[in-house]
């Protein structure tokens, strides 16, 4: 028994699902294409895996220890010898009310899960939710709730960048307005971070107004953001702002020497910015710069190995913008390749979840090895 992974094309469905059969399989995560979606991915895999907690996403393009895949799907199973218990709930209805969706499934873990003392040591969760909602809405209800202490780690599901429709699976459900959240109680050591390759300038500034709730930044230390942004950057007006200078120089709110990114993608009304995570007003925030991707996941994952000597597997959740910023430089083999020495999965998200709703970051589970002693994750 081990983690087993495996990725393909949808016309290659029997023979993913014959590398990724073992004995004892307790979880299946799986990512795939969203046109995928419409030929039952959801019920082949539970067929196929009835004993074991199935879940899964679509994506733009995923990754494995078999190469990066365009499109298609990735998959992976995890065995007794790494989890001992697998528990899963999954609720619709996040578009319309994401934190209601969210406290449906904390009233459905919390029956499942009984009286056990949820040590963040042995606990971990992955959450997988429709890539068009409010994220952040969700995610805020887990951290929120005082008695749920589990960590979670996951993405938001995506489509081939038309932000219509997303799937959102588990076990025998498949929904475009759907969330899943996964508890697994290991028997192996687990380490969980968040990656960003941007750096932060010396240049800073304070969202004075804002509108959370549509993501929109109206402006920034009491100017029009779109032209206060365009100002910080050097840029003489809001007309000459780009799409390569909202990705290149996202926000970042810093704490401490850790970087979460916040990052433009359209000027709304001539005034406002809108962006992929909602910054609150009274945020401090830094212009950010461009460092090197590839040494970025190469550190990390040297990091990994000072509290994980031995990897099982893992599993990546990789924002869309790092990944059209890969295709562009041609970086797509040589990030994959970082991690090829383990079996993992991942895909291209539309957000990314580690304690808060991140954007141009990877977020990662590392799985150990049973011969490991007990560790404690750091983030």
């Amino acid at each position: 028994m081990a983690i087993k992974v495996a990725s393909g094309s949808w016309t290659s469905i029997e023979r993913i699902l014959s590398e990724i059969t073992q004995p004892d399989i307790k979880a299946v995560i799986y990512f795939f294409s969203p046109d995928i979606g419409q030929h039952g991915i959801h019920q082949k895999m539970k067929a196929a895996f009835r004993q074991a907690c199935c879940i899964g996403a679509s994506m733009i393009g995923g990754w494995s220890t078999s190469g990066a895949v365009e499109s298609g799907l990735v998959a992976m199973s995890l065995s007794g010898e790494e989890v001992a218990e697998t528990f899963v709930a999954f609720r619709e209805g996040v578009k319309a009310d994401p934190r209601m969706a969210a406290q449906g499934i904390l009233a459905d873990l919390r029956k499942n899960l009984g009286s056990r003392q949820l040590n963040p040591d042995e606990y971990v969760g992955i959450v997988l939710f429709d890539g068009l909602c409010l994220g952040e809405e969700i995610i805020r209800e887990f951290t929120m709730e005082k008695d749920f202490v589990v960590p979670l780690v996951g993405g938001a599901a995506a489509d081939n960048l038309e932000f219509k429709k997303t799937y959102v699976g588990c076990n025998d459900a498949l929904s475009t307005d759907g969330v899943t959240v996964m508890v697994l109680r290991m028997k192996v050591p687990f380490f969980y971070d968040h990656y960003v390759h941007y750096l932060p300038t010396q240049v800073s500034c304070i969202v004075t107004k804002s509108e959370p709730a549509r993501r929109i930044v109206w402006e920034i230390d009491g100017k029009p953001a779109a032209a206060q942004y365009a100002k910080l950057l050097g840029l003489p007006s809001v007309d000459k702002l780009q799409h390569t200078h909202f990705s290149r120089n996202p926000l970042g709110v810093l704490i401490g020497d850790t970087v979460y990114t916040r990052s433009p993608n359209a000027v709304i009304d001539g005034t406002g910015l809108q962006f992929y995570c909602y910054i609150e007003a009274g945020t401090k925030v830094n212009i950010l710069k461009q460092g090197n991707i590839i040494e970025n996941a190469r550190k990390g994952l040297a990091n990994v190995r000072t509290y994980l000597p031995e990897i099982g597997g893992a599993i990546l959740f990789n924002c869309v913008l790092r990944y059209l910023e890969m295709k562009e430089e041609n970086k797509i083999e040589a990030f994959n390749e970082v991690f090829q020495d383990m079996p993992f999965v991942g895909f291209n998200t539309y957000g990314e979840e580690l304690f808060t709703h991140h954007n141009q970051t990877l977020t990662a589970l590392f799985i150990g090895k049973a011969q490991e002693s007990t560790c404690v994750p750091q983030t």
